[in-house]
């Protein structure tokens, strides 16, 4: 994913042991702040854990931007979904989720997506 980053971006992978549910990626792009907890899809179904949930709920509750990133290894899609969805997500069927996805694709359209979907995101927060 760094890689394919614009210039002005910030990457920073979080390894955090203590703070639970806190998400894997955080990213300022050109000045927008986005936290990204990525996720494998097993068996055609998310697995998130009640700290992940938490954290994204409260941090959405707060007006914060933050995303779920989930790679179909079957298929090599990658979704995102904001953290408003993070309670729908828990234990879904990937192929279910696909109408409330903010984009399905690869990695290069996804790069070009998230910025835009971070400021859409924070936008409708402020007006919340």
């Amino acid at each position: 994913m760094k890689q394919n980053l614009p210039k002005k971006t910030h990457f920073e992978r979080i390894e955090n042991r203590t703070g639970e549910g806190m998400p894997d990626v955080y990213l300022c792009m050109n000045g927008v702040p986005v936290w990204l907890e990525l996720k494998i899809v097993k068996n055609g179904r998310v697995s998130l854990s009640k700290s992940q949930i938490a954290w994204h709920s409260s941090h959405f509750r707060c007006k914060g931007v933050s995303f779920f990133l989930l790679h179909d290894p079957l298929t090599s899609d990658l979704f995102l979904f904001g953290a408003d969805k993070a309670i729908e997500l828990l234990g879904s069927r990937i192929d279910d989720l696909r109408p409330a996805a903010l984009y399905i694709g690869d990695m290069r359209g996804l790069i070009e997506s998230l910025r835009p979907a971070a400021c859409a995101l924070w936008s409708d927060a402020m007006s919340r």
